[in-house]
């Protein structure tokens, strides 16, 4: 035996075994297999550490030494050679460093391993398979980190914290991580009490300044210990069992982000409003926002940003959010896009249901706090670190456009976004055009042409009274006015929303609008209304007929008296409507060079 050099005397470690009243083969005993214990009692029993342990074991017990291997052998064998602690220390190297690995991997033993390094998205460029990446990156989350940001929410924090923790089993709750952004008073002195924090478990960071929603995400999902690290509003109720379809899903595939169903919250009672519709899908559009629409796919393009939940390994691995971003709005695409286009997956849960507060009129819904930052910078960077060549869209909204001039990009540096996506080897995102063509595609959205669309008998086109990009109000108007107007973005139109049988198209969609043509007002106004991409809205199903030139929806016409419009039955209708100065957009060419220049992505 060697020195033992945790003994400050200096003793040899065999006179203080033999000084101990427990034999000394016990202790020994009790340090090859403290390892394989403690890995079963942190939840997992890891199969390398008790292989080493049962191989060490008779090694080191004299009598299973002895009828191992006979005198000769013991003698010839190196490692009979080398002292009893060189063996333990060595034995407790491999097994610390097979925990080590085994924790980092999100505690799925070996099968993640190593997934993230060896993955090649370079084959980036191409279209995963569903089935393989579930079977590769399947895994067994157990427990759950809730994330809650408030700024200014008082009782509402309270409501929620009691929710969360009523509605979560124990063993699955690893913690409720409140950041508190800046709220005064603080949280932990007014609602959220020592006695509060001792009983639902609650973690609090404190901001001593409001940072913004996404600084407060990012604290918290930083600080996160659990599996899967829940992202919710600070003011929502989690409804029954909601948390075993997140799991469910989640241990299909480590690199998804799950979204739950999204109800209506009585903010009285605290509870899910009987006659709740639910939400979970949204596209992005061009202008870098998105919409929520009507969809009966699982998998979900864009998320509207508050309620989700992913692997703590997945989160690190793609960076969280964007630090640079301030305030709220746009890290939902950012975040999106870089799940999308570096090898992950959105998908909805359906059977599970978080009751959520919509700011309206009621007084106890308005927002207590101070926005920060510039939500149109967010977006903007998100677009210009995502779209690639498509972020040349952003140049047709106003409230971007105006900005392009200056020769410092004046949303930022972005270099921390595309750390990430060189390092992770993304893929185009002409590939999430395409991986979401029922949308881009079969609902318009990259339209084939855009055009003008012309009464015939007044030589005069309808043109959309509202601004591009997204409604505020959700609803607009289009008149009639003078076509030699070509420059004018807001006078051509495109056919959008998904016809009958699945592909485009059912409806008329003003360009660079989220504005389909509903029908006609009594002031004599063409009437709009955000776009239902699904088809499913009769009002919207407008169409041109080519042998007349009538615009019709089913019996009804559009007609034109005196620069008014009016509808009436087809059979009375004399008005003849026709498409001119008919072109090819922006987003449809640079879609149709990346058909050409990546035609694997298309295949």
């Amino acid at each position: 035996f060697q020195q033992f050099p945790g003994r400050c005397d200096g003793a040899p470690l065999h006179r203080v075994m033999a000084k101990s009243s427990v034999p000394k083969y016990t202790i020994r005993l009790v340090l090859i297999w403290l390892m394989p214990v403690t890995s079963l009692l942190c939840g997992s029993s890891l199969w390398f550490p008790w292989l080493l342990a049962a191989v060490l074991t008779p090694i080191e017990v004299p009598k299973a030494r002895q009828l191992l291997f006979n005198a000769k052998t013991r003698k010839r064998l190196p490692f009979f050679k080398v002292p009893a602690l060189l063996r333990l220390s060595v034995l407790w190297l491999l097994q610390v460093w097979w925990f080590i690995l085994w924790r980092a991997g999100g505690g799925s033993a070996t099968a993640n391993a190593g997934t993230a390094a060896n993955l090649d998205i370079g084959e980036a460029e191409g279209e995963v398979d569903g089935s393989e990446a579930v079977n590769e990156f399947a895994w067994a989350p157990e427990t759950i980190s809730v994330v809650l940001p408030c700024a200014g929410e008082g009782e509402f924090a309270l409501n929620t914290v009691r929710s969360v923790f009523d509605a979560t089993p124990s063993e699955i709750l690893r913690e409720i991580i409140v950041v508190d952004d800046g709220s005064e008073p603080p949280l932990a002195e007014s609602h959220l009490g020592q006695h509060a924090q001792d009983k639902y478990r609650v973690r609090i960071i404190r901001h001593e300044k409001n940072m913004g929603l996404i600084r407060a995400k990012q604290d918290g999902g930083d600080a996160a210990t659990g599996d899967v690290v829940m992202f919710f509003d600070c003011h929502v109720a989690p409804q029954n069992a909601w948390h075993a379809p997140i799991l469910r899903l989640m241990a299909e595939n480590f690199r998804r982000i799950v979204v739950p169903m999204v109800t209506d919250l009585d903010v009285t009672t605290w509870r899910q409003h009987g006659d709740s519709n639910s939400q979970a899908s949204c596209y992005p559009t061009w202008d870098a926002d998105f919409k929520w629409f009507d969809s009966d796919d699982d998998y979900v393009a864009v998320i509207s940003g508050g309620l989700l939940g992913m692997s703590r390994r997945w989160w690190f691995e793609t960076g969280g959010y964007d630090d640079r971003m301030l305030g709220w709005g746009g890290e939902n695409l950012d975040q999106s896009l870089r799940i999308w286009l570096c090898g992950g997956e959105i998908v909805a849960a359906r059977d599970s249901a978080i009751a959520h507060m919509w700011r309206g009129g009621d007084r106890r819904t308005m927002a207590r706090y101070w926005h920060v930052g510039d939500t149109s910078a967010n977006r903007a960077r998100a677009a210009h670190a995502w779209f690639g060549e498509f972020a040349g869209k952003l140049d047709e909204y106003a409230h971007f456009g105006w900005r392009s001039w200056r020769s410092t990009p004046w949303y930022g540096d972005i270099s921390n976004i595309l750390e990430v996506r060189d390092r992770l080897k993304c893929r185009p995102f002409a590939w999430f055009l395409r991986r979401f063509k029922a949308l881009y595609e079969d609902a318009g959205l990259i339209p084939s042409s855009i055009f003008m669309l012309q009464d015939k008998a007044s030589q005069k086109c309808l043109r959309f009274d509202g601004y591009a990009g997204t409604s505020s109000s959700g609803a607009g108007t289009a008149t009639l006015t003078s076509c030699d107007r070509e420059g004018d973005h807001r006078m051509y139109w495109h056919l959008g929303n998904k016809g009958p049988n699945g592909t485009c198209c059912s409806g008329l969609h003003a360009w660079n609008t989220d504005q389909c043509l509903r029908g006609v007002a009594a002031s004599g106004s063409a009437e709009t209304a955000v776009c239902i991409v699904s088809g499913r809205d009769s009002r919207q199903t407008w169409s041109i007929e080519q042998s007349s030139g009538l615009l019709r929806r089913r019996g009804e016409c559009i007609s034109t008296e005196n620069g008014r419009l009016r509808i009436e039955s087809c059979r009375a209708s004399s008005t003849s409507w026709g498409t001119i100065s008919e072109t090819v957009p922006l987003e449809t060419r640079l879609y149709r060079e990346a058909r050409e220049q990546h035609p694997h992505v298309f295949a």
